[in-house]
């Protein structure tokens, strides 16, 4: 402060005195030794207490004690005064002298003479004794002990400035004002300091017409004259007299320095800015930006502001971003004008955000209207709303500023924001809240609600999907191909679900609606509506929907045209017209990405029904030699054998199901084969393999209906040999099912128990299955008894029973119910957590697997499995066999590739990572695609790859995601990118942007995003 040079001056002052005192004192003594000897008459205490007296008011401090203290102690009793008055003069004189007992000697004398008329002097000098050593708060003590009557003018007048600057320099401005008044107007010594002191009181009170009037005694008075003027000039300014400040101060800055010359700087720029001449301002208030060591905010304020009325607004917004560290009405202006000189310099992206900044504060009403619907607006145009900002923001300032004059763009710019979103959950919640709708706003919500559930579609939520194509078709008048997008994937959702019924309405009424031949889905449909009949059996529907597929979709989607074609060769095959059948399945079999090895092998079927084994064969060894690798070299071998016993040529038959039981031991044709070989055996009169190929089949698989024709086998094979008693023999040691009186009794408890499970009636088909398993624990059905049971118990969420006898299932070997008993068996330890036995079943499934879907199921089961107990090259290696399969469905493909890409980042192969992340990234509607986009943005961002990764979050806002964590999370990674190149200003706003407008409190987005902000808060303060 300015008012600490006076202080310097006064102190000065009474050092130099001190300094003249002692040398005069030593000089005296020098020059005159008599001085220190003394008469026989001053040996009489009234003498030598005037001799001492006149000593001390010459300033001979040190001879004038020594006298002093010589009274002290000669006087008489009868002499009090005398003694009171030599103990006074001499606790002063040592006070004079700067004696280290001064103030000892003055306060014993207090406490020796209470009486004494010198007690204020004493007091007095005690005070200025702490207040030398700057204790003025001691010394305020010691003057506040003091009666000013009792002191002399001059001592008076030094009494009222040093109390009052004590008291000013202990901040109790009211008494010290008082103090410094008795003072000011008097002549003396103290006339100036007293002023200044007493001047500066009003200055700091506000006071500033008396602390003007003062000032102005004091401008040419020595001392004062080079520091009375910076205030002069400043009253001028906060009094309004921005002519006189300007006038008063300008000649002084040629020779201010240092803080003067900041101080007047402000006050000069500040002037100029008050009169709105902005240009002058300028060099003024840039001095004080860089020339204080620490601004004020008002210094950034005033030149961002005069900057910006020159039309400087790079400039301006330099120094208008160091404006904000507060939240008050200065700040909420600096956001504003900010945010125009974004706008001006053509930085949209800024300039939302600084709007943002200025709407979020309540001190201008007005500020904070326009820099809402600014920030509305510039979100829309941006197409900047990753958490439903623009809807929900229009909807408030339309509630909270309904007299706008924006009302009307307002109500514009929601309606086509409605319409744009891709925030569809929020913002058909935000149109539900809207009181009065138009056909805008219903056609917002037709088209809202129809991508909301495109999304759960995606996500797998098919029950949630229907349930918002039901809402967008209550609004179908007003977009017809919206229209018809909700029928066709509601169509789709509830094909998933297997309401095949329901999506065949859906379908239909989708290909019949006008302008559905122009939509990409109108093809696929047809194919669609087909696999809904094939799956209600309507195969002569279903055929007639395939061919149509097959005529519009002209070989576009060569996978779902080979599988139309077979499909449509299994649809004449049902009704054994087998010429048509083996047409279309020559046709599959031509096309390598359909399943050409299904269609080989069902061909040759349809040539063995007709009778052609030569050509079946001949199908067949093609099928094995073409496709080495297929799952339906099992089949192929067995029904080769059949057609060589056919033709008679048994050899050949033989070599046929030996190599079925040989290299396919688990495939259900593996005992099938056993049993042929028993009868070709029998046929060719070989008794002994014959039998020997019967009784493997009724030991190894027993309760079959294999096992009951090798029965009947060695039933005849002893008539043959005319030993019927043998046969009783073999029937009783096997016992079990083989029994003849337990046949009849196995046979009609299971059929009971079968036929209520065929009803759909579980519960009571529950209680008869385990009757029949308990009587009947070796019985002929017993492996049908526990499949339909475990069916049962899964399908009621009862998976641990279900689990025993699907088990029971498995263990028995290939069977018709093997494959299902493989892949629930495998589904409940997964869903257990078992994924080491879950593994073991998938994989088994994988090997005995007939039909394409569960050899599917076998792949993905693997590869979940794997994702938990896998090592990373493990999980690669099941990823990619799913994705080497082109039939597996979208949602597996996204899954097995994210899968992919994890593993790679747990191998630290980024740049592999990345290859999968960016495919995936392109459908952020999905989780897997939504994580995806965020780790691209996040390895890009470790790869120093800044500029990308910026890009990239930008780019994931304009996509938009139902995903909102991992589009958060990409913030914080957004606001990293700033802080690192030091735009703190940008990176704070982002982060409090998100925790304003991210809303879940359940998870690490608002706790990461605080400890961001407070980190780079810390960085710009």
């Amino acid at each position: 402060m300015l008012a600490g040079s006076a202080d310097v001056l006064i102190f000065q002052f009474e050092s130099m005195i001190k300094r003249i005192f002692v040398a005069v004192l030593l000089t005296v003594v020098s020059l005159n030794p008599s001085l220190g000897q003394r008469s026989l008459d001053s040996q009489q205490p009234e003498r030598k207490f005037e001799e001492a007296m006149s000593h001390f008011r010459r300033g001979y401090y040190g001879v004038a004690r020594q006298l002093f203290e010589e009274v002290k102690h000669t006087v008489s009793d009868e002499q009090r005064t005398l003694r009171s008055d030599a103990a006074f003069y001499e606790a002063l004189s040592s006070s004079r002298l700067d004696n280290d007992d001064a103030s000892f000697l003055l306060e014993r004398f207090i406490d020796d003479h209470p009486g004494s008329p010198h007690l204020s002097h004493a007091r007095f000098r005690i005070g200025e004794l702490a207040h030398e050593s700057n204790r003025y708060r001691v010394a305020i003590r010691w003057y506040d002990r003091v009666d000013p009557n009792d002191l002399d003018r001059d001592v008076r007048l030094r009494y009222y400035f040093k109390a009052g600057y004590a008291n000013f320099m202990e901040e109790e401005y009211d008494k010290a004002a008082r103090l410094l008044n008795q003072v000011k107007d008097v002549p003396s010594d103290w006339w100036g300091p007293a002023n200044y002191y007493y001047a500066h009181i009003q200055y700091d009170r506000g006071n500033h017409q008396s602390a003007l009037r003062t000032f102005t005694r004091l401008k040419n008075e020595p001392g004062f004259q080079n520091v009375v003027p910076y205030y002069i000039a400043q009253i001028y300014y906060m009094q309004g007299d921005y002519d006189q400040a300007i006038e008063y101060g300008t000649p002084l800055m040629a020779d201010a320095r240092g803080v003067m010359r900041t101080d007047l700087a402000r006050v000069l720029g500040d002037a100029w800015y008050a009169k709105e001449n902005y240009s002058r301002a300028i060099p003024y208030l840039s001095i004080v930006v860089k020339e204080t060591k620490t601004p004020r905010r008002e210094d950034y304020y005033h030149l961002g502001l005069s900057y910006y009325f020159v039309n400087d607004f790079e400039q301006a917004a330099v120094f208008l971003a160091q404006v904000t560290s507060s939240e008050d009405d200065m700040t909420q202006n600096a956001y504003y004008h900010l945010a125009d000189c974004y706008l001006r310099l053509g930085d949209k992206q800024n300039a939302r955000i600084a709007f943002e900044a200025a709407q979020r504060l309540h001190f201008d009403k007005a500020i904070r209207e326009d820099a809402m619907f600014n920030y509305i607006k510039l979100s829309y145009e941006l197409s900047f709303s990753p958490f439903n900002e623009i809807i929900n923001s229009f909807l408030q300032f339309i509630e909270e500023f309904p007299e706008s004059q924006h009302i009307d763009e307002a109500y514009r710019y929601l309606g086509q924001a409605l319409l744009t979103t891709r925030n569809y959950r929020q913002a058909l919640e935000a149109m539900e809240r809207i009181q009065h709708k138009n056909a805008d706003v219903y056609r917002a919500m037709q088209r809202v609600s129809y991508y909301r559930g495109l999304e759960l579609f995606t996500n797998l939520q098919f029950t949630d999907a229907i349930a918002m194509f039901d809402y967008s078709l209550n609004y179908g008048r007003y977009d017809n191909t919206i229209k018809m997008g909700a029928l066709y994937w509601r169509g789709e959702s509830h094909y998933r679900l297997g309401n095949y019924q329901k999506a065949l309405a859906d379908y239909t009424q989708f290909i019949e609606t006008p302008g559905s031949r122009n939509l990409p889905e109108f093809v696929t449909a047809h194919y669609n509506i087909g696999y809904c009949h094939f799956n209600l059996g309507n195969f002569s529907a279903a055929g007639q929907w395939f061919r149509r597929f097959l005529v519009q979709n002209d070989g576009r989607q060569p996978a779902k045209q080979g599988d139309a074609l077979n499909r449509l060769g299994d649809t004449y095959f049902m009704v054994r017209d087998f010429r048509n059948a083996m047409t279309y399945y020559e046709r599959a079999a031509a096309l390598p990405e359909g399943s050409p090895d299904y269609a080989m092998f069902q061909r040759a079927i349809s040539l063995g029904i007709s009778r052609d084994h030569d050509g079946k064969i001949r199908q067949l060894n093609e099928l094995i030699t073409r496709f080495p690798r297929s799952p339906y070299l099992d089949d192929a071998w067995y029904e080769m054998g059949r057609s060589f016993v056919a033709k008679n040529d048994l050899n050949e038959a033989i070599r046929c199901f030996k190599t079925v039981r040989d290299r396919f031991p688990r495939s259900r044709f593996a005992k099938k084969s056993m049993l042929q070989l028993g009868l070709v055996y029998y046929n060719t009169g070989d008794l002994n393999q014959s039998m020997v190929f019967y009784k493997r089949v009724v030991n190894e698989f027993p309760g079959t209906p294999e096992a009951e024709d090798a029965l009947l086998g060695i039933r005849n094979i002893y008539m043959d040999q005319n030993n019927p008693d043998g046969y009783i023999r073999y029937t009783n040691q096997i016992g079990g099912f083989a029994r003849v009186d337990d046949r009849q009794r196995d046979s009609l408890s299971y059929v009971s128990a079968e036929r209520l499970y065929m009803s759909g009636n579980c519960a009571q088909a529950l209680v008869q299955l385990q009757n029949y398993l308990t009587s009947f624990p070796q019985g002929r059905f017993v492996l049908n008894a526990h499949y339909y049971k475990a069916d049962c118990q899964f399908r009621d969420g009862k998976y641990e029973e279900a689990l025993v006898s699907y088990e029971f299932v498995t263990g028995r070997g290939r069977s018709l119910f093997s494959e299902d008993a493989l892949r629930r068996a495998g589904q409940i330890h997964f869903r257990k957590e078992n994924y080491g036995r879950a593994l073991d079943y998938f994989k088994r499934l994988e090997e005995e697997a007939d039909l394409e879907e569960n050899r599917q199921e076998a792949l993905i089961g693997q590869m979940r499995a794997l994702r938990h107990l896998g090592t990373p090259t493990s999980i690669i290696e099941a990823s990619e066999r799913v994705l080497d399969n082109p039939r597996m469905a979208p949602e597996i493909v996204r899954e097995a590739r994210f899968l992919k890409a994890k593993a790679h980042i747990d191998l630290n192969q980024k740049q592999r990572a990345l290859e999968d992340f960016e495919i995936l990234a392109e459908n952020t509607s999905s989780r897997e695609g939504s994580e995806a986009r965020f780790r691209v943005i996040e390895i890009l961002y470790e790869e120093g790859k800044r500029t990308e990764a910026e890009q990239k979050v930008f780019d994931f806002v304009n996509r938009g995601t139902p995903h909102q964590y991992w589009l958060a999370r990409s913030f914080i990674v957004l606001s990293d990118i700033f802080a690192d190149r030091g735009e703190f200003f940008q990176a704070t706003q982002y982060l409090e942007s998100l925790l304003e407008n991210y809303t879940s409190e359940e998870d690490d987005v608002r706790e990461l995003a605080q400890e961001r902000l407070d980190l780079y808060r810390r960085q710009v303060e």
